[in-house]
């Protein structure tokens, strides 16, 4: 049975919403086996999106999440339905359900547009910011996850695209609150991705959010051997671990959380 202040908090009028995007990398080299069970990539990213979502429905925090999808290869396709890009986890998880239709009509072909899929993120969270029936108080992630290198544009477009996130979308933000703030963080599926640029796209971690992963026994996963910023490198064997997956999941589900922070 739900307590009477559990309903209650799913009912009061929210202070402050927070906003994640998935991009996610649907290129054929996803359809790759090095997995703990064999199965391509592309199915265990499936997983772990779905189990996040059912995470994140089962937060604290629940009611103020909004999760938006953007897949990508040759091209981008941005999760849409109803009109709507971002999606409530409560009480009904809608963005799980608008995820599990998408994964249809995004099995896995051709190259890697990152910079494309970047620019459609930064689409996304404008829609965010300009969204005036939401709080002024407003946080984001944004988390790419990547298994190869730009096929498309350039590297220097790639990290055009990240900049007008962290930097010309952030400072949007804070100019509703001084509070608001938004990150990208960047999770490397194999060796063949570009890790070096994956690592200099992302955002700092915050001292706060640093505490919690430490906290949580994940800090040695995250950007070694600094650990300073929101960047999660390929396996070290260059193949998905049950323990690496799992990891990847705590990590996404407490930066999420810690947005605020």
């Amino acid at each position: 049975m739900v307590s009477f202040a559990a309903r209650w908090l799913r009912r009061r009028p929210l202070s402050y919403t927070v906003l994640v995007v998935f991009i996610l990398d649907r290129s054929l080299s996803m359809m790759a086996p090095r997995t703990y069970d064999h199965r391509g990539k592309w199915f265990h990213l499936i997983d772990l999106v779905e189990l996040l979502l059912k995470r994140l429905n089962r937060s604290r925090m629940a009611p103020a999440f909004r999760v938006g999808f953007i897949w990508y290869s040759d091209d981008v396709d941005v999760v849409e339905r109803d009109g709507n890009v971002y999606f409530p986890v409560a009480p009904r998880n809608l963005a799980l359900e608008a995820f599990r239709e998408s994964t249809e009509r995004n099995r896995p072909y051709g190259m890697t547009a990152i910079a494309d899929a970047l620019d459609a993120a930064a689409s996304v969270v404008e829609k965010y910011i300009n969204h005036v029936t939401l709080p002024p108080e407003k946080y984001g992630t944004v988390f790419l996850f990547s298994d190869g290198r730009e096929t498309k544009r350039s590297v220097d477009d790639v990290v055009t695209a990240a900049e007008k996130i962290t930097m010309d979308l952030a400072e949007k933000l804070r100019s509703l609150n001084e509070r608001n703030r938004i990150g990208l963080a960047t999770i490397a599926l194999g060796k063949d991705a570009d890790r070096e640029t994956l690592r200099d796209i992302a955002t700092y971690l915050r001292e706060a959010q640093r505490k919690v992963l430490e906290e949580r026994g994940l800090l040695a996963l995250v950007d070694p051997p600094y650990h300073e910023k929101m960047f999660i490198d390929s396996p070290s064997e260059n193949r998905i671990t049950r323990e690496w997956e799992e990891a990847v999941r705590r990590f996404v589900e407490r930066l999420s959380e810690t947005a605020t922070v």
